[in-house]
């Protein structure tokens, strides 16, 4: 007969949860609006995948420069999930109303025909002579 210890099931959910209390506690120290840090986390047969939603002020501070932050936070929580034999993922959400994209294509910032190039390069003066403006 095997006896129910309440302190090993309450270790077992703070294991579950350690994931979420780490990114909490990452999230806290580089945010200004601690109120609009939401964290879902959801399992599946890939592991845990954490979703995580700041207010449109500090996502560019989560984000980093050119995404340094973020993998800096998605590297600290794969070792966190390795020490707990689990694999983990974040996921950073875009922020309730942010125009970042709007009315712009998603995948490159650019609003326009994607075969075409930025306005800014069409009047660049070319270096083949065939093509140059008379």
């Amino acid at each position: 007969m095997t006896t129910s210890n309440p302190q090993s099931n309450s270790n077992l959910e703070d294991q579950k949860s350690i994931d979420t209390q780490v990114l909490r506690n990452i999230l806290i120290n580089l945010v200004t609006e601690v109120d609009n840090i939401k964290i879902t986390r959801e399992i599946n047969e890939q592991g845990v995948l954490l979703s995580v939603s700041v207010g449109a002020p500090d996502m560019g501070i989560v984000i980093g420069r050119n995404g340094g932050m973020a993998m800096a936070i998605n590297t600290l929580m794969r070792a966190i999930g390795k020490a707990h034999n689990m694999n983990i993922r974040v996921q950073f959400l875009e922020p309730d109303g942010s125009s970042r994209y709007a009315g712009k294509d998603a995948k490159t910032g650019f609003s326009g025909n994607r075969n075409s190039t930025p306005p800014r390069y069409n009047n660049a003066p070319s270096s083949n002579p065939d093509l140059a403006l008379n």
